[in-house]
């Protein structure tokens, strides 16, 4: 019994020797107090013994996620650094959703703007010709192009749980624009020593009325650059979130998964004890076989020796505790070794690394066979369910990609296209929005299998289903740029006079062959179910 029971219970006392009735009325309320925390609506909210020592915490998002997010970030960098599931996920999300860079295709509404066909192609040639120009010249520090600054900033938000990136204007005459981008890694974004009161800056980011960043304090060099940094003072630059024309000073992108806020978490937060207890167990089982691998003698003498060669010394002196294959060692006088056998590697080993695999691609929403990258206990049918999934996931960090640093930049290029004369004479002020529209092909994935869905493809032309921009962007090419290219192919074969063999029209309803059908099934032995 608790103290607080204790006391409770003399107070239940004192009252029922003065007032029986109302001591009873104590006790009974006490009860059904008990009672309702027992049997909740909820069992998930019950407090009784088995649920005593889960104590969640009730902050806010930043209250939660601030204190810890320091820990968080360097366990998350630790792991994708010497963690090989940890950082095959990493590269796996980083090709999938980014590849080789999310591209844009000026696309122009000509009845809202008001201008021809022929103008519209004109100004979308001009603007993407403007694009082109630009990207080898993103970066500030003149080493990565926009396309290698969209996977940076990718992997930033997978480890970091987010990302900032800072748009700068520099004058030099050898760069066709003067726009450039900075990233700037997350932990140089933090609040000043000086500012430590206000409570309005929260993890370095104030926050406005609305909860909107109004400002971002970033430290000029990194915390965490003790050797070659020229400054040990911290000092910080506080850049306004917009400027006077409302143009974004700072990207800070991260998903939002709670109301209110302001840091993101990094994508393996909930998963960090799983990777870490995988990999001890693992690094444990390899050195337990290593040691089973080794076949080795020791000799027991009874004859006197000199104490300092018994054992085998480092340089510092440290004693030397190895085994190695063949190994015949002699001991000290007195001395015996006492034999055993690991059993390497161990029969659960497998099953466990497979069912904690498991649970980590379903935190991180991806499936067991791109975490494992392991595709030999699947079918052709289940493989592609696995691969479908997780390209619609894929599919959606794309799409937020595109909206929240790609458009906002490409709007950016624009704007000093307009203004250096090379979008001709147009509205672009009065109808920005409608001239830097845009959409985005991200990269495309190889079909899963080409004869099957080539037929689907074609079936679903013909029947409205689907348009050639659909097709191409999945195989993340620009249907415009191929279509010119088709027809340069085309007039080069006439002005050749080659004649090239056309595959011949097929019945679309004919059933492929069963030998392409299932790419697995031939080595699991499972047929699919048609």
């Amino acid at each position: 019994m608790s103290l607080s029971e204790k006391i409770n219970n003399g107070i239940d006392g004192v009252v029922g020797f003065f007032s029986p009735k109302a001591g009873l009325k104590r006790r009974m309320y006490r009860s059904a107090i008990k009672v309702s925390d027992k049997f909740g609506s909820y069992q998930g909210a019950s407090r009784n013994r088995l649920r005593s020592s889960w104590i969640p915490g009730g902050g806010s998002a930043d209250e939660n996620i601030i204190p810890d997010l320091s820990a968080l970030r360097e366990r998350s960098r630790d792991l994708n650094r010497n963690d090989a599931h940890a950082s095959g996920i990493t590269s796996t999300m980083t090709t999938n959703v980014v590849g080789v860079g999310i591209k844009p295709q000026s696309r122009l509404d000509k009845e809202i703007l008001g201008i021809s066909d022929e103008a519209s192609k004109k100004y979308q040639k001009k603007a993407e010709q403007a694009w082109k120009k630009w990207i080898p010249f993103a970066d500030a520090g003149n080493r990565m192009d926009f396309y290698e600054i969209q996977q940076l900033v990718d992997r930033q938000i997978l480890e970091n749980g987010e990302a900032i990136i800072i748009p700068t204007m520099l004058k030099d005459k050898r760069r066709p624009f003067a726009l450039a981008l900075q990233v700037i890694e997350a932990d140089r974004l933090d609040t000043p020593p000086n500012k430590r009161g206000d409570k309005s800056i929260r993890g370095g980011v104030k926050i406005g009325e609305n909860g909107e960043p109004v400002a971002y304090y970033i430290q000029k060099t990194h915390p965490g650059d003790y050797r070659f940094s020229k400054s040990r003072d911290r000092e910080f630059m506080e850049i306004p979130a917009r400027n006077e024309f409302g143009r974004q000073n700072v990207f800070h992108l991260f998903p939002v998964q709670r109301s209110g806020q302001t840091h993101g978490v990094p994508f393996f937060a909930p998963v960090l004890t799983y990777f870490k207890d995988l990999g001890e167990y693992a690094e444990a089982e390899l050195v337990s076989a290593r040691i089973a691998a080794c076949f080795s003698l020791f000799i027991t003498s009874e004859a006197s020796m000199d104490l300092n060669s018994g054992y085998d010394r480092n340089m510092k002196g440290q004693y030397v505790e190895s085994l190695e294959p063949g190994m015949v060692k002699h001991l000290l006088p007195g001395e015996s070794i006492t034999s055993f056998n690991p059993q390497r590697p161990s029969a659960t080993f497998e099953p466990f690394v497979e069912r904690m695999l498991r649970a980590i691609s379903a935190s991180l929403g991806l499936p067991y066979e791109l975490v494992a990258k392991d595709f030999s206990k699947t079918n052709y049918s289940s493989a592609r369910a696995a691969l479908l999934e997780a390209r619609r996931y894929f599919k959606v960090r794309q799409e937020w990609f595109a909206r929240k640093l790609c458009q906002p930049v490409w709007d950016m290029v624009l704007e000093e296209a307009y203004l250096k004369g090379e979008l001709g004479n147009i509205s672009f002020y009065k109808q920005r929005t409608d001239w830097t529209n845009a959409s985005w092909v991200a990269p495309g994935w190889e079909w899963v299998d080409p004869l099957k869905e080539a037929k689907a493809s074609e079936v679903g032309l013909k029947n409205g289903i689907v348009t050639y921009s659909d097709l191409y962007s999945s195989q993340g090419k620009d249907w415009e740029e191929c279509f010119e290219q088709r027809k340069r192919e085309q007039e080069k074969i006439r002005e050749l006079g080659l004649e090239l063999g056309e595959s011949k029209d097929t019945d679309s309803t004919e059933e492929p062959n069963a030998d392409s059908t299932d790419i697995n099934d031939k080595d699991t032995g499972v047929k699919d179910e048609e």
